[in-house]
């Protein structure tokens, strides 16, 4: 078990919630739930990432947040019935599924899960924010060196696939710019990018190459 809330439970705790975990596979592009929609299930990530988006009018795109190993996707749904965006599983892998009505009712009785549920969703807040600052402060190269810092964090692998177009998206800029950032990266012994598939050779750079939200995000994360 990669999820860092379930392997922090107590066992008594884990006890009570572990016949209700199905563990699933998410493929890469699937959509976990829908804006608008009710949401029934709930998934903490054992190697999947899902990211969340919100769409405009016109069509364009932006991530709001990344949920990985280091967390739970619906965790609104604990106190709302359904989700105002888009959520989209960004790097396929596994995940435990949970019905809601399970989580809410552990949720109240069970002391641990509940602070830990709390404090995530707490950090999903300061999350959200400080990609709202990157995304209007910095550069591509930074918000791309936090992008995949964030991704690293929360998978169990040094290779993030993805492609140049989905970055873009999550980024919300446009697919040369992050074919150039790529590009250099990848000259300066960062990363290594092959078929839709970036391998993080330098993490120690990337830190350097990021900007302060990184670190912000990262302290506001750790239980």
């Amino acid at each position: 078990m990669n999820n860092r809330i379930l392997l922090a439970l107590p066992q008594k705790e884990h006890r009570l919630i572990a016949p209700h975990l199905k563990l699933v596979d998410l493929p890469g592009g699937a959509v976990v739930y829908e804006a608008g929609e009710s949401i029934n299930e709930l998934y903490f990530p054992e190697g999947a990432t899902i990211s969340y988006f919100s769409d405009t009018a016109a069509g364009e795109t932006l991530e709001l947040c990344v949920i990985g190993t280091e967390g739970v996707a619906g965790v609104g749904a604990m106190f709302a019935d359904s989700t105002a965006f888009r959520a989209v599983v960004q790097l396929p892998g596994r995940a435990y599924r949970i019905r809601r009505d399970v989580l809410r009712r552990e949720f109240r009785r069970c002391d641990t899960l509940h602070r830990l549920l709390i404090h995530y969703m707490n950090a999903l807040l300061v999350q959200i924010a400080q990609t709202a600052v990157c995304n209007k402060f910095h550069s591509v190269e930074e918000r791309f060196c936090r992008w995949l810092l964030m991704a690293h964090d929360r998978s169990i692998s040094d290779e993030v696939p993805i492609t140049h177009e989905a970055l873009a998206r999550s980024l919300g800029t446009r697919r040369a710019s992050v074919s150039v950032t790529a590009s250099a990266l990848q000259k300066k012994g960062a990363i290594r990018y092959n078929r839709g598939v970036i391998r993080i050779l330098d993490r120690k750079y990337l830190e350097s190459a990021s900007c302060e939200c990184y670190e912000t995000i990262s302290a506001h994360s750790s239980m």
